[in-house]
């Protein structure tokens, strides 16, 4: 810093000396000083950024698995309701049979399709009702493969198909109304699963 005198003389005459400084080069704030102040700054900085970081991934992975839970949620209860509604269509098929004597035999006793007159009509008429629910369940499991009932659906149709020569002789007449049952029938490969559903298990 440096000092400077100048005299300064009025209108009247007077005169007074008058004194002033003057920085130097050297007085302003070096860029040396900014560059380390930055420096010093920059690890505060940079463990924000990781803080910050690492509070909004955990945020999101705790969303994730809120998802994830309310989504077996959602299923477990879509499965339940799919089930329910083809299992109260199988009770109304099965209380149709109840108001005909003897008519549950033909399909799960191996009692053959009449050969004529309205009996016929009417066996083969439940039969198209039993294959319609038998397929419908089948296509539920499909959509929803958390359902833990799958595999005992598929053992249901299996047995009920391979106990009704009505339910056969349908699925052989009309394998274009019920393709998802096909795999049921007898002469098909012992081992074949319903599609969509995994095949029965050999037992041990």
């Amino acid at each position: 810093m440096t000092w400077e005198w100048a005299r300064v003389t009025d209108d009247a005459g007077h005169s007074a000396v008058l004194s002033s400084h003057r920085c130097g080069e050297g007085s302003g704030v070096s860029a040396e000083a900014v560059g380390a102040l930055v420096a010093g700054l920059a690890p505060a900085l940079n463990a924000w950024s990781m803080f910050y970081l690492a509070r909004q991934t955990g945020t999101a992975t705790r969303q994730t698995v809120v998802a994830m839970e309310q989504a077996k949620v959602s299923n477990a209860v879509a499965a339940a309701a799919a089930n329910d509604t083809v299992l109260r269509s199988l009770r109304e098929v099965h209380a149709m049979m109840l108001q005909h004597e003897g008519m549950r035999a033909y399909f799960y006793s191996d009692k053959p399709l009449p050969g004529d007159g309205p009996e016929r009509d009417q066996v083969l008429t439940l039969g198209e009702l039993l294959a319609d629910v038998l397929a419908s369940g089948v296509h539920v499991h499909e959509r929803i493969p958390d359902s833990q009932s799958a595999g005992p659906w598929a053992d249901y149709c299996r047995h009920t198909i391979r106990s009704s020569p009505v339910l056969r002789h349908l699925l052989h007449e009309h394998p274009a109304w019920w393709p998802t049952l096909l795999s049921a029938l007898p002469d098909q490969a012992p081992n074949a699963g319903l599609r969509g559903v995994p095949p029965q298990a050999p037992a041990p």
